[in-house]
C-alpha cells in the first residue's frame, strides 16, 4: 500500500507528456536513508544484474555498510580518493586520466560517478579492515595442526585413460602390455582431452579425494601397476605412478585458514548488520 500511495503521488505531479517515461520513487528506506528505484536500475546495470529484487538486496547491504562506516565515523581523504582512481586508471590500461575520461563518456558515465562508486569501495575496506580483519588471526599452533594431518597422510601420483568404448579401452590395454608407456597412450587414446594432454595425469591425490570406483583403485593398487576400471560414464585405465608423504606449505596453509576464517566473520558481521539495522521496502 505505501508503496502505491508513493507511485500515485508521484504520478499526479508529473505532466502528461512525462508519463511514458519511468517514474523514480523510493524503493527502500536504510537507516533513515532513502534507496531510490533509479539508483537500483543503474545497479543492476551496472553489475549486469537480470533480477531488480536480486540487485534492491546488494543495495541496501551496501547501503547499510555504508551507514555503519558513517556512524563509526570514518572517511576517505581526498588523497586516499586520488590514489585509488590513479591505481584504477592504470590497472584498467588507460595511458592517461583524459583517455580514461573519454572511454567513460562512452558509456555515459563521468569521473564523478567513478570516484563515488570508489569512495563507497573505499569507505567498505575501511570498515570491514576494522570490525572484522583486524579480528582475525591464525595462529602457529593452527598451522602446526594442519599441517600434521597433511603430512601424515600418503598421497599419489596418479594418471588415467578415460574412454567410453570397450574397444577403445582393449586396445589401450593393448598397447600398455607392449611396452608403450602411459602417457604416450594417454594422449593418442584417452577421451578426456585436458588430462590426455598432460600423458592422462590427474594430479597428486590422498584418499577420498575421486569418485569411489577410482578411488578404491588408487589405493589397492601398487605403485607402477594400472587397472582397468567400468563406471556409469565408461572406461577409466587408473596408473599410479608413485607415493610419497603429504607435502605442506605452511604460509600457503596459513593464508587458506585466514581466508576461512576471515570469510566466515565477514558473513557473521554483515548478518549482525543486517538484523540490527532499520529496512522498510517498497519495491
Amino acid at each position: 500500500m505505501k508503496r502505491f500511495i508513493t507511485v500515485l503521488f508521484l504520478t499526479l505531479l508529473i505532466p502528461a507528456v512525462a508519463l511514458s517515461k519511468v517514474v523514480d520513487y523510493i524503493a527502500a528506506v536504510v537507516n533513515g536513508q532513502p534507496v531510490l528505484y533509479s539508483e537500483i536500475v543503474k545497479f543492476a546495470k551496472e553489475n549486469g544484474i537480470n533480477d531488480l529484487r536480486v540487485a534492491r538486496d546488494r543495495v541496501i547491504e551496501k547501503k547499510i555498510l555504508l551507514t555503519e562506516a558513517e556512524k563509526e565515523g570514518l572517511k576517505v581523504s581526498d588523497e586516499e580518493l586520488n590514489r585509488a582512481l590513479e591505481d584504477l586508471i592504470k590497472k584498467s590500461g588507460f595511458k592517461s586520466r583524459e583517455e580514461f575520461e573519454e572511454a567513460l563518456k562512452k558509456e555515459g558515465l563521468s569521473i564523478e560517478d567513478v570516484k563515488e562508486r570508489l569512495k563507497e569501495q573505499l569507505l567498505i575496506a575501511k570498515l570491514i579492515a576494522k570490525e572484522v580483519k583486524s579480528k582475525v588471526e591464525v595462529s602457529p599452533v593452527e598451522v602446526e595442526k594442519y599441517c600434521r594431518k597433511i603430512e601424515s597422510k600418503p598421497v599419489r601420483d596418479v594418471y588415467y585413460i578415460y574412454t567410453k568404448s570397450r574397444s577403445t579401452a582393449e586396445k589401450a590395454l593393448s598397447l600398455l602390455k607392449e611396452g608403450v608407456s602411459f602417457e604416450k597412450v594417454a594422449r593418442e587414446l584417452s577421451e578426456d582431452r585436458a588430462t590426455a594432454e598432460r600423458g592422462g595425469y590427474i594430479g597428486k591425490v590422498s584418499r577420498g579425494m575421486l569418485v569411489k570406483p577410482l578411488d578404491q583403485a588408487v589405493w589397492r593398487l601398487k605403485p607402477g601397476e594400472y587397472e582397468l576400471v567400468r563406471t556409469d560414464s565408461g572406461f577409466f585405465i587408473v596408473y599410479v605412478k608413485g607415493e610419497e608423504q603429504g607435502k605442506c606449505d605452511r604460509e600457503k596453509i596459513r593464508q587458506e585458514l585466514y581466508m576461512r576464517k576471515f570469510s566466515k566473520a565477514l558473513k557473521e558481521y554483515t548478518e549482525k548488520l543486517k538484523r540490527e539495522a532499520s529496512v522498510k521496502v517498497y519495491m
